[in-house]
């Protein structure tokens, strides 16, 4: 367990490096396209800096890391409730030893439920990632231009 999030907090590091690293590189990006006429003079390295991380910052991993993070906080108060939930279930229906806490259907069915609970995560997150696109580069730039390019 001490292993998963010592991975997590790893995985964590690497992402902001990578966020920071785009950070750092906008201001060479924008200083080269200014060369090429490419975008006015007039643009700002902030204002470029903030367009240039929406369209190139490593924003599915982002979302890969913080789905990751959920279920590896999550999964095991989900599996708690979910026997709690089965043993009242259980209790209620006359107590079957068929369905009792432990059996396979028991254990296949907490598998159910736990692939049920990453895929609804994964689509909510999925959802909100393509919601949520900003535009590329090559939009970015021509917006930049007023639309010309």
């Amino acid at each position: 367990m001490i292993l998963l999030f010592v991975a997590l907090l790893a995985w964590g590091a690497h992402l902001a490096w990578r966020w920071k690293s785009a950070r750092d590189f906008a201001p060479e990006v924008l200083a080269a396209r200014k060369e090429a006429g490419e975008i006015p003079a007039d643009v700002t390295d902030a204002e470029f800096t903030d367009l240039y991380l929406r369209s190139e910052g490593p924003r599915a991993a982002t979302y890969f890391f913080v789905c990751a993070t959920i279920v590896s906080v999550l999964i095991a108060p989900f599996v708690a409730a979910f026997n709690m939930v089965w043993g009242l279930l259980w209790q209620a229906s006359g107590g079957s030893p068929v369905f009792e806490t432990g059996t396979l259907i028991h254990t296949f069915s907490v598998f159910l439920g736990i692939m049920a609970f990453m895929i609804v995560l994964l689509a909510v997150a999925m959802r909100r990632y393509y919601a949520l696109m900003p535009p590329n580069l090559k939009q970015v730039l021509r917006d930049l231009n007023g639309g010309l390019t």
